[in-house]
């Protein structure tokens, strides 16, 4: 078996828990035409909502890319993102999940990975990049869960050399 060493120290612990409030879900449902994770942005902030999990329940996409791991030539890393997968639709959602939270630029950020299938019936899933997946005219639902007291902000991870979403205590 593969065994991959990360190249920085590790954190420690490992794990890390932060207790959140619950909150009621939301539905949002976008119209098409616009990109799936900025539009679901826009319509979070709309309602005020800045730290969520994110879970999108059905949509109908246009076009879209996704992104999957590869070995980090550089070495800095051990994995990092590959080149981009295209697909031309009609392309269906089977479901995706998300965390919402600011990146490590502070800009509001939606981390979402997802399982689709294209025109021709295979099944794709991976890292869904901002801008690049076009709703159809069937739009999107989302169910979403607002965080409180506590969230997830990505930040600065030394051993993957990554920026990763972390739990984070929120003011009050």
């Amino acid at each position: 078996m593969r065994r991959l060493v990360q190249p920085g120290a590790a954190l420690q612990p490992r794990r890390l828990l932060e207790w959140a409030a619950p909150v009621s879900d939301l539905r949002v449902t976008l119209t098409g035409g616009q990109d799936l994770l900025r539009g679901l942005v826009a319509a979070l902030a709309g309602k005020g909502v800045a730290h969520a999990a994110v879970q999108i329940v059905a949509a109908e996409i246009e076009r879209m890319a996704y992104l999957t791991g590869a070995e980090d030539p550089s070495g800095e890393r051990v994995a990092t993102y590959g080149a981009p997968t295209w697909l031309e639709g009609p392309v269906t959602l089977l479901g995706a999940n998300g965390i919402l939270g600011p990146g490590p630029d502070g800009d509001t950020l939606l981390h979402c990975h997802a399982v689709v299938v294209d025109a021709e019936g295979r099944l794709h899933g991976g890292h869904l990049p901002p801008g690049d997946v076009l709703l159809g005219s069937g739009g999107a639902v989302a169910l979403v869960t607002p965080l409180r007291e506590a969230a997830f902000a990505a930040s600065y991870d030394s051993e993957t050399n990554y920026p990763l979403f972390q739990p984070t205590k929120l003011p009050a």
